[in-house]
């Protein structure tokens, strides 16, 4: 069952905007390690 062309926008979009915020979480949290890392040395 093909997705209805409507949803498929919205829902490219949301998966767009998930995977940006995960890949910013990832680089706020590696980032943070760095920080953490260079900062007790």
């Amino acid at each position: 069952m093909p997705t209805p062309n409507r949803f498929k926008a919205p829902l490219v979009l949301l998966v767009t905007l998930v995977l940006l915020c995960a890949g910013v979480a990832v680089l706020v949290g590696v980032f943070g390690l760095l920080v953490k890392l260079f900062g007790a040395v």
